[in-house]
């Protein structure tokens, strides 16, 4: 199978080649969707390719339409935020020179739609456990080339501007990270910056940590009004850690700006002296009321403005989300402070934290700018951790997550049983509390991408077991028990 999956990502690059060499007779130079550029490291596999396909559509196959490619875009497992549009306000192509050139951000069919990210964990129950990554997107109008540097400024604390954030400065008013692609020079690859309260680069939190040749290139189906033959979809990812956030962060949190620079060798964005297109503007009438002012202050202006759209923006505000068990069920209850054009919540479960199944709906209130109250029961939650996450759905298909709340249902009257330690380096032991079933039971113990890992079987003649990780990797694991109809989970911690 994975020869067949090479010969087909070697056809795909090899019609790119034979139709940059000879001119637009064949479509759009290559298949819009298909990947031109792969990643070499295995290790990032499920990020940007997760079905080895050779596409970025979750179809495996081309763009239907220049204006849903983000609703086509292949879906990561395990994300937490789904892909999330970069805000746009009055984003231009060809507004930058050299026109529709490297650097150039450019929209889709019907305007916006330049620039995304993606927050993917596979065991959210553990925000901060170094297995998190996000994902960064953007459309250029042609490949890059040439010494450029790829930017995006992150405000990672929710307070942005001189009113929010007392750590600012002219040319930064909030931002805390820059995370910079450079496809050439001494810097070329990725790296992230620590710019807090700073108008340049403090110091590398990550130099080069992630390799030009784990940069990925994909066909776009648009370029807009450049109308340029082989716009770029450009996608790396990230650790989160470098970031300084976790990957419950909700969308509505962060503000993340997009541009381009004439260089990439560690030379930052802010303050604007070394901006080629701020992504989401005109660069010649930026409609910010920006007009007159230079320097640190003309992207101060710009980037405010960014920011105030991105705030009136926000789908909904959601101001709690809470899960609490009972007897027999678990009730879920949120509220929302402001909601414009929400179609409905759909709400998710996991029994594991990595893998999520929708099981009911709730109509949102679509244009309010009151306080909303929702509740909903879950029925028939499993013995032991239950997760949840709701999915927030526009009217236009647009969704974001919710962070993940855990909830432990207790059925009474049933088998208990311990770890002992729940944070071990090289040996575990599992104590039944009550372990008086007349068949079998089952323990299987899962990592945190939900793979089995480890099973036996044992009788009512056991009252504890001893079980050795000397070999497992570093991170959570969950031992679940199960005997006939009756489920239990509980989780330990791997360590040095």
């Amino acid at each position: 199978m994975s020869y067949i999956k090479n010969r087909r990502s070697f056809y795909l690059l090899f019609l790119c080649f034979i139709s940059v060499a000879y001119g637009d007779n064949l479509y759009a130079q290559c298949s819009p969707g298909a990947i031109t550029v792969t990643h070499q490291s295995k290790g990032f596999d499920a990020l940007l390719d997760p079905d080895g396909d050779g596409y970025i559509t979750e179809s495996g196959s081309t763009f239907t339409s220049g204006t849903t490619e983000a609703a086509e875009f292949e879906i990561i497992p395990n994300s937490t935020s789904g892909w999330v549009e970069v805000q746009d306000v009055n984003e231009s192509d060809s507004d930058i020179t050299p026109s529709c050139g490297n650097p150039d951000l450019v929209q889709d069919d019907d305007g916006g739609d330049f620039a995304y990210y993606n927050i993917v964990d596979p065991s959210p129950a553990s925000p901060t456990s170094g297995d998190e990554y996000i994902v960064f997107r953007f459309r250029l109008s042609q490949s890059p080339n040439g010494n450029f540097g790829y930017n995006f400024l992150v405000d990672t604390d929710n307070a942005y501007g001189s009113t929010q954030d007392a750590n600012t400065t002219c040319g930064n008013m909030g931002f805390e990270r820059e995370v910079q692609f450079a496809n050439a020079g001494g810097k070329k690859g990725v790296s992230v910056y620590d710019i807090d309260g700073n108008a340049d680069i403090n110091s590398a939190l990550c130099s080069q940590c992630v390799s030009v040749n784990d940069v990925q290139e994909a066909c776009a189906a648009s370029s807009g009004a450049c109308a340029t033959s082989d716009p770029q979809f450009i996608t790396f990812p990230v650790p989160l850690s470098y970031l300084g956030i976790g990957s419950d962060v909700l969308a509505s949190d962060l503000f993340i700006s997009a541009a381009t620079a004439s260089s990439g060798n560690a030379t930052s964005v802010l303050g604007g002296g070394n901006v080629k297109d701020m992504g989401s503007l005109d660069n010649s009438n930026t409609g910010c009321g920006c007009e007159g002012l230079s320097g640190c202050a003309l992207f101060d202006c710009q980037t405010d403005c960014i920011n105030d759209a991105r705030i009136t923006a926000l789908p909904i505000e959601l101001a709690s989300f809470e899960v609490e068990a009972k007897s027999s069920h678990v009730n879920l209850k949120w509220t929302t402070t402001l909601e414009r054009e929400n179609s409905h919540f759909e709400i998710q479960h996991s029994t594991n934290g990595t893998h999520f199944n929708t099981f009911g709906y709730v109509t949102g209130a679509n244009n309010s700018n009151e306080i909303n109250n929702y509740f909903y029961k879950h029925i028939e939650p499993i013995p032991g951790y239950n997760y949840y996450r709701l999915k927030q759905v526009d009217h236009d298909g647009s969704f974001e997550f919710s962070e993940i709340e855990v909830s432990y249902f207790e059925p009474l009257g049933e088998q208990r049983f311990s770890i002992v330690p729940t944070i071990a380096s090289s040996q575990i032991n599992v104590i039944l509390d009550n372990n008086n079933f007349d068949v079998k039971s089952q323990i299987d113990i899962f990592n945190a991408m939900g793979q089995i890992v480890w099973s036996t079987q044992i009788d009512a003649s056991t009252p504890s077991l001893y079980i050795d990780i000397t070999d497992y990797e570093l991170g959570y694991y969950f031992i679940r028990f199960t005997n006939g109809n009756f489920l239990r989970t509980e989780r330990f911690l791997k360590a040095l």
